[in-house]
């Protein structure tokens, strides 16, 4: 289908410290007595398609199930990233992103085709970024959809790349979606569309705890790295997909961030933590986007982290 034409296809389907501590980047003091104040915003990736579906599920059904549930959970408006190319190549799945903005929840740019800038040249991807702004402009009217989620976290692999991107960024009026919390949870949507598909659920309940533990067991990852770099909890952004065992699990996801004393927050209030400054003004000189980024300019050696990546893989072959 012809770039120019898909508008119209749109148009026509989307009917805790007791004393006083001074915060290192702000200089602000913490009340006595306070227990840390976590927060947390809740964004998605790869919009309107990631991973294999399971037997008897659809896009549009996943979507459903994802928005429903941000709902009951008072998630603030949630931003998905958007690789309008699956539009192209499959028009049905416009209607995954009507369900998420007639729910009323927002998109950014994740580029048309999801290309890495560690792979392509500069103009390439900027290309590719445009590409993906028509169906943006299209579905989000006058709200900000000028928000860029870099494609596998990927920046560039020359300063020339991150410094040409920054300005053309800033030239284009966006902010980037950093990621400070994410434990591969796209990891586990083609092992439950397998396992779905054999009808093994004694291994779906294996998927089920493992994908509960991981989650947990990287805020502890994520938050001795800010306390570490930090002195305390910055305001996280969390990373996740719009995949079938993604919509599963959700409501209990979101429960454990609960329990663990996170409330949800917005995205752009989120960046509004100093950490993120450089995501916010492009206009500066590159600086870390990721926590694991800034730990490696510090020259301080990473906490230990579980993978299940050969585990995942493994199940219901």
């Amino acid at each position: 289908m012809n770039r120019g034409r898909w508008g119209l296809v749109v148009l026509l389907m989307v009917s805790t410290c007791a004393c006083a501590q001074t915060n290192p980047t702000t200089g602000k003091r913490k009340p006595r007595g306070t227990q840390p104040k976590l927060e947390l915003a809740v964004t998605f990736d790869d919009l309107p398609v990631s991973g294999p579906l399971p037997p008897g599920q659809s896009r549009v059904g996943i979507a459903e199930q994802i928005v429903r549930t941000l709902k009951a959970a008072h998630v603030p408006p949630t931003y998905g990233f958007v690789n309008a190319v699956h539009v192209e190549y499959d028009p049905g799945t416009v209607n995954v992103l009507g369900t998420w903005r007639a729910s009323g929840n927002l998109l950014g740019n994740h580029t048309w085709s999801h290309v890495s800038l560690d792979k392509v040249s500069l103009p390439q991807f900027e290309g590719d970024l445009v590409d993906d702004e028509p169906i943006l402009q299209l579905l989000m009217a006058r709200q900000d959809w000028h928000w860029l989620r870099y494609p596998y976290l990927a920046e560039g692999d020359t300063m020339a790349k991150r410094m040409g991107i920054r300005v053309f960024l800033a030239q284009h009026g966006y902010k980037i979606a950093g990621v400070t919390m994410n434990f591969d949870d796209y990891d586990w949507n083609g092992p439950y569309a397998r396992c779905v598909e054999k009808r093994d659920f004694k291994s779906v309940n294996w998927l089920e705890a493992s994908y509960l533990r991981a989650a947990d067991e990287n805020i502890g990852y994520y938050r001795s790295m800010s306390k570490q770099l930090y002195g305390r909890d910055i305001r996280y952004v969390l990373l996740l997909h719009i995949g079938a065992f993604d919509a599963h699990m959700l409501p209990r996801l979101l429960r454990l961030y609960r329990e663990r004393g996170f409330s949800f927050i917005p995205l752009e209030q989120a960046e509004q933590d100093p950490f993120y400054q450089y995501d916010v003004n492009p206009k500066l000189l590159p600086g870390p986007d990721l926590l694991e980024q800034a730990m490696r300019d510090k020259h301080l050696p990473l906490p230990q982290k579980a993978d299940d990546a050969k585990q995942l893989q493994a199940i219901c072959q």
